[in-house]
């Protein structure tokens, strides 16, 4: 009983400590990070990964349509769209309800077990969070009333939990409780992400503020979710979400150097790209331009996860479009190091075939694009910030932070949405339960749409293709998917996106993924047979998409490890300068009228008028 006293009046604090920030200004910011993250993270590491220990990938797309259907539904013509997110918040404060009534029955069968020590104090500062939460998010807009109400609301049924035991434990089980916390999940998060964000203190100080609650939330998440087990049955959801940090931090680690080297060269370029460069690219018919585009990038060392911030710098100097989509396909496929290992690992015929067709895409792609991207405009302080008279230095350091700043801020929350879907669609390929369910003839066309959002370099691809042609699968599912993994990600849809539009983005993926699926198909029809010369040796301890790789001994600290810390230093001081609020919209906003280039800077210091506070009384 005594901690379902504790529990209560951890839920009933909540409300006042939103009330006392918002009567102090600097705690606004503060604590609204903190709910963005916290209550972020509960849903992304708790609700969703527990709903699929229950009904799989479903639980995925049920979120994702949670979070997304209003967003849509805010930006159509439809006659519900402004009472869009009024909708997304009553099933958000839901959420938030039916998960009360769940800490309380795993609290109540905890003491039972005489666990209560183990759960204590996460249920707690869980009940703190969820009543923080529903003041946070009603009071704004519906009043102090039924803000009061719905806390009242969640006492009875954290009590209802309590005191439910089995019976309450056999219904939840009954109940298709799964996919309607999925769905009210994805709206929780759609109200949260899109909550006001508070600038009561102004715009730069408030981002600052809001970061260093966004820390404390992390900090929250990593000692009392990550490390604590709150609910009933959780060890198998537990390790999934430490096998997807895992595949996320393995990824991460094998990306960071690509990535610090992609934004110090796409920096330089902004400064010291000579215009005579530009010129010969621009230079002849739309395929020579093309093919000038692909003879760029063939040299550059940089795969999927680098070659965004050097396409946007590129297009942002004025390189023609053909030049500069053929090369954001060709650069990351047609690595030296990919196409030596597909000699070595599987064989000459097919090695040659993966060189072919990457060229054929790559320019394919590059003069089909003519039509759907428009050229980005040079902007005139572009221009002159290119002038010859500057001094190199001071053209250098102009160049870098334009690479570590501001190519940093327009790009790092796309490769951290690509990671993510990387590490959570990855063990798809790896354990081959998605290639035993494929019929033999839709084995290229899965491959290539698997390969659309899987972020992976070339040469990390190779050995995984090999793995695949060993396991049965045709050279044709193999190569579409050594066309697709490399050449788009989650991250490539995004930043297209935001230069171009989202009708670019889609029609980008649509020719990428029909241009593999013929080159697969041709492939198939041409090489009658692969030899994979090292099948039996091949483990996926080479792959991009393994967690175990390049790793060095436990404990050891080495390059890939310096590199990703410098890479999450830049990526938490982008967060600091534009407040994780902003970070966040950048992926999950509704999309603005307006497509193109933008034009934000690291150094900006405009944005929306104060909004009132939550806490007020």
């Amino acid at each position: 009983m005594t901690m379902l006293i504790q529990s209560l009046v951890s839920f009933l604090l909540g409300p006042l400590v939103a009330i006392l920030g918002g009567r102090l200004p600097s705690m606004l910011p503060i604590i609204d990070g903190f709910v963005l993250i916290s209550l972020s993270g509960l849903v992304m590491l708790e609700v969703i990964p527990h709903a699929m220990e229950e009904i799989g990938l479903w639980a995925l797309g049920l979120a994702m349509a949670g979070l997304l259907v209003p967003s849509f539904i805010e930006k159509s013509r439809f006659r519900i769209a402004d009472q869009a997110h009024g909708m997304a918040l009553i099933f958000g404060i839901v959420a938030i309800l039916l998960h009360s009534m769940v800490d309380g029955l795993a609290l109540a069968i905890s003491v039972a077990e005489g666990n209560s020590e183990a759960f204590g104090s996460a249920v707690i500062l869980h009940r703190l969070l969820e009543g923080m939460a529903v003041w946070w998010l009603l009071r704004p807009t519906y009043g102090k009333r039924l803000a009061m109400a719905t806390i009242f609301a969640g006492v009875l049924l954290n009590l209802a939990g309590w005191f439910g035991g089995q019976q309450l434990q056999a219904l939840v089980s009954s109940f298709p409780s799964s996919a309607v916390m999925a769905l009210l999940g994805g709206a929780l998060l759609h109200v949260i992400i899109h909550a006001p964000d508070q600038k009561p203190v102004g715009v730069e100080r408030a981002a600052r503020l809001s970061a260093t609650g966004a820390l404390l939330g992390l900090l929250f998440l990593y000692r009392f979710v990550l490390q604590d087990s709150v609910h009933l049955d959780n060890h198998a959801m537990h390790s999934g979400v430490d096998e997807f940090l895992d595949r996320f931090i393995a990824l991460a680690r094998e990306s960071a150097g690509p990535l610090l080297l992609a934004y110090t060269v796409a920096g330089l370029i902004h400064a010291l790209l000579p215009q005579a460069t530009i010129q010969w690219m621009a230079r002849g018919s739309n395929l020579q331009q093309s093919l000038r585009g692909m003879l760029f990038g063939l040299p550059l060392p940089i795969c999927s996860c680098g070659v965004l911030p050097l396409y946007r710098s590129l297009v942002e100097k004025g390189v023609p479009t053909a030049a500069a989509v053929t090369l954001l396909v060709a650069t990351p496929e047609l690595g030296i190091d990919a196409v030596i290992l597909s000699f070595t690992m599987i064989d000459g015929p097919f090695a040659i075939a993966r060189v072919l067709t990457a060229a054929i895409l790559a320019i394919s792609v590059g003069m089909i694009s003519l039509r759907f991207i428009r050229p980005i405009q040079v902007k005139p302080e572009q221009s002159k910030a290119a002038e010859p008279h500057k001094p190199i230095t001071e053209k250098i350091l102009a160049g870098l932070k334009v690479g570590l700043c501001d190519l940093v801020d327009n790009t790092a929350p796309w490769i951290v949405l690509g990671l993510s879907l990387a590490a959570a669609l990855s063990p798809l390929v790896e354990d081959g339960s998605f290639l035993a369910n494929i019929p033999d003839w839709l084995e290229v066309p899965a491959f290539a749409l698997l390969g659309l959002p899987i972020y992976v370099c070339a040469s990390g691809a190779t050995p995984l293709a090999a793995v695949l042609i060993a396991g049965g699968a045709s050279p044709g599912a193999a190569l579409a998917f050594l066309l697709t993994g490399p050449a788009t990600n989650a991250t490539t849809f995004g930043i297209l996106g935001d230069l171009h539009g989202r009708r670019a983005a889609i029609l980008f993926a649509i020719c990428i993924g029909i241009g593999a699926i013929g080159c697969g198909y041709a492939v198939d029809a041409i090489l009658d047979d692969v030899t994979v010369g090292v099948a039996e040796h091949i483990h996926l301890d080479h792959s991009h998409l393994d967690h175990s790789s390049h790793a060095g001994e436990e404990g050891s600290f080495g390059s890939k490890e310096l590199f990703l810390g410098l890479l999450a230093l830049l990526f938490l001081m982008s967060i600091f300068r534009k407040g994780p609020r902003a970070f966040l919209n950048q992926v999950f906003g509704i999309p603005s009228e307006s497509s193109g280039s933008t034009d934000s800077s690291c150094c900006s210091t405009e944005g929306e008028e104060a909004q009132p506070a939550p806490g007020g009384s």
